[in-house]
C-alpha cells in the first residue's frame, strides 16, 4: 500500500503545491503503509478473473473514475497475504478446467479436484475468500486514515486560509456598511448645515437691505435741508 499513498500524496503535492509545502519526513503527512505479503507466501492466481461477490461498494459521485491499474496490483498483493491457501489451490484446478464451458459446472469440477488431491472444502475456500475479503477491507481502511492524514496536511491549511479570507471579507464587508451609513449621516447632515446656513444668509440679506433702505430714504429726507458746509463746494 505504500505505493498507493505516495500516489495520494503526489496528487495533493500536484493540487496544492502552490499554496501548502509540503514536508515529506512530517509523521503528519507519511502515515505507516500496512505491511505487504511475506515472500515466503505462495502467490495466488488474480482475483480478476473470479466472480466473486464482493460487499456493496460505497456510493461514488457522478463521473466515478476508472480503476486505476496501479491500484488494482497493489490490492492484490495485498490480499495475497492471506494464510488461507484453500483458495489458490482451488483456482489453480479452476484455471486448469478451462475447456469446462459452464463456470458452476467448472467450479464444481474443481472443488472435487481440490477435496481429493489436497483435502480442501467448499467451506474452507469460501473462508479463505472471506479472509481475503477482510484483508481488502482493511486495506480500505488504512487508506481512508491516509485520507484523512492527507487531508489535513495538504488540504486543511488551505482551507482554513480561505475561510480566514472569506471571514476577513465579510468583517470588511460590514466596516464598509458602516462606513457607508455614516457617511450618510454626514452627507444629511452637510446638507442640512447649508440649508440653514443660506437661509440664514438669505434672511440676512433681506433684514439688511430693509433696514439700508429705510436709512437711506432718511438720508434722502434730510438732505435738501442740511446747511453746505465750508469744505462743501
Amino acid at each position: 500500500m505504500k505505493d498507493i499513498f505516495d500516489k495520494l500524496k503526489d496528487a495533493g503535492r500536484d493540487a496544492l503545491g502552490t499554496f501548502v509545502e509540503f514536508d515529506p519526513e512530517s509523521p503528519a503527512q507519511a502515515p505507516a503503509a500496512p505491511r505487504g505479503p511475506d515472500r515466503g507466501v505462495p502467490v495466488d492466481v488474480t482475483l480478476a478473473a473470479v466472480p466473486v461477490s464482493a460487499p456493496a461498494a460505497a456510493p461514488v459521485s457522478a463521473g466515478a473514475a476508472a480503476p486505476d491499474p496501479e491500484f488494482v496490483q497493489q490490492l492484490q498483493a495485498a490480499v495475497q497475504a492471506s494464510g488461507k491457501q484453500a483458495y489458490g489451490q482451488f483456482r489453480t484446478l479452476f484455471g486448469a478446467l478451462s475447456a469446462v464451458p459452464d463456470d458452476t459446472q467448472r467450479a464444481s469440477l474443481a472443488l472435487a479436484a481440490a477435496q481429493a488431491s489436497h483435502g480442501v472444502t467448499a467451506q474452507q475456500v469460501a473462508e479463505a475468500i472471506d479472509d481475503r475479503l477482510r484483508i481488502l477491507a482493511g486495506e480500505r481502511e488504512a487508506f481512508q486514515k491516509a485520507v484523512g492524514a492527507e487531508s489535513d496536511a495538504a488540504i486543511g491549511g488551505t482551507q482554513k486560509k480561505i475561510d480566514d479570507a472569506r471571514a476577513a471579507i465579510a468583517r470588511k464587508a460590514e466596516e464598509i456598511r458602516e462606513l457607508q451609513a455614516r457617511q450618510a449621516e454626514l452627507e444629511a447632515g452637510l446638507a442640512e448645515a447649508r440649508a440653514s446656513i443660506d437661509a440664514n444668509s438669505a434672511r440676512f440679506a433681506a433684514s439688511y437691505a430693509v433696514v439700508e433702505a429705510e436709512l437711506a430714504a432718511e438720508r434722502a429726507r434730510i438732505a435738501p435741508l442740511l446747511t453746505p458746509t465750508s469744505g462743501t463746494r
